[in-house]
């Protein structure tokens, strides 16, 4: 082992104590989902404090992706997991998220001044991952987009968690089976793994978790008796990790910037939010589904992070993954479909 790849073992281990113990904190203070608080603002006040190296590798995500995936699989059947959703849903999400991109739009540009292409990536709702692949092929992301992605997620993720304090929690549901079938639960990750490499060649939006819940489902299809939900302190673990590389992004802002980006994050933040509760509350009506459940689902939030926050408060966590799963997947297909007229804006801004 050269001193190179020692000395990045040590700057993750570093990462992980500091994100762990946050973590710690954040579960102890009894917020909801203050493991992911937790863990977030302890790497960044690492960061800000003592310059340590905050950059985590990818498998952090591929991890997460596999435990939150798996952990919703496992409470459905495969056909339940094709039926959820529907055709009153999927126009739904589509006039909600047509609606939240004109209003950031335009709210960014005519009246942050952002750049035109600028504004285009800001007004993407919570997809960072789209925003990176439309950026690495005409201009690297500004810290002003980076920084109003940060701000929307934390907004949304408190937002979720808030909610839950007017909410009854579904107790029987949170319960878990007394034991784990380890054999079962560790052929389940395996095979999430490698379905999960083929899934991200496919260029699916969070293909590990996809894959997580496909092998889940399927298996609990197919093999009933095998207790495969994921036990509570590795869910946990899960969320504080989701915390760690939220807060290594928000590390590499400064607080000046921070500042001034805020109040764009801010703004857009909240137009996101009152377009998806009118939706939300009219589609409720349509379908006859819970609003709480399609605000939830329908949020410009990662797909991990809503669905953690689903998966905890026992609210529908499938409808939720798919639904963002549904969403991400529109909003990845848009640079392949608009490439020409975003090279444009991007050559004008």
């Amino acid at each position: 082992m050269n001193g190179g790849t020692l000395a990045s073992y040590r700057a993750l281990l570093k990462s992980a104590g500091v994100a762990l113990t946050g973590a710690a904190l954040g579960l102890l203070s009894g917020i909801p989902l203050g493991e992911l608080f937790g863990a977030a603002l302890a790497v960044v006040i690492a960061r800000q404090t003592t310059g340590m190296p905050t950059n985590l590798p990818g498998w952090v995500l591929t991890a997460v992706q596999l435990i939150l995936g798996v952990s919703v699989g496992a409470v459905v059947k495969f056909e339940q997991l094709v039926t959820t959703m529907t055709w009153p849903a999927v126009v739904g999400l589509g006039l909600c998220l047509t609606c939240q991109m004109a209003i950031n739009y335009w709210w960014l540009h005519a009246k942050e001044g952002w750049t035109p292409f600028e504004s285009l990536l800001g007004a993407v709702p919570g997809a960072m991952a789209a925003i990176l692949m439309v950026s690495e092929t005409h201009a690297k992301p500004s810290a002003k987009i980076v920084f109003s992605h940060s701000v929307r997620f934390f907004i949304l993720v408190a937002v979720a968690a808030v909610i839950s304090w007017w909410l009854p929690i579904d107790s029987a549901a949170a319960q878990a089976p007394s034991a784990v079938f380890w054999p079962g639960l560790l052929a389940v990750l395996i095979a999430s793994l490698l379905l999960g490499k083929l899934v991200e060649r496919l260029g699916f939006p969070a293909p590990y978790m996809v894959a997580a819940l496909l092998c889940a489902a399927v298996s609990n299809s197919l093999f009933p008796d095998w207790v495969l939900h994921v036990p509570a302190m590795m869910l946990i673990l899960a969320t504080a990790m989701l915390g760690a590389l939220i807060g290594s992004r928000l590390a590499q802002t400064t607080l000046r910037e921070a500042i001034r980006y805020a109040r764009a994050g801010l703004i857009v933040t909240l137009f996101g939010l009152l377009v998806t509760v009118i939706f939300a509350w009219v589609w409720s009506h349509l379908i006859g589904s819970s609003p709480v459940v399609l605000l939830l689902a329908w949020v410009p939030g990662s797909v991990e992070a809503m669905t953690a926050v689903a998966l905890l408060l026992g609210l529908e966590p499938v409808f939720v993954m798919v639904n963002h799963i549904v969403r991400l997947l529109i909003l990845h297909a848009l640079p392949v479909v608009l490439k020409s007229q975003l090279a444009r804006v991007a050559n004008h801004s």
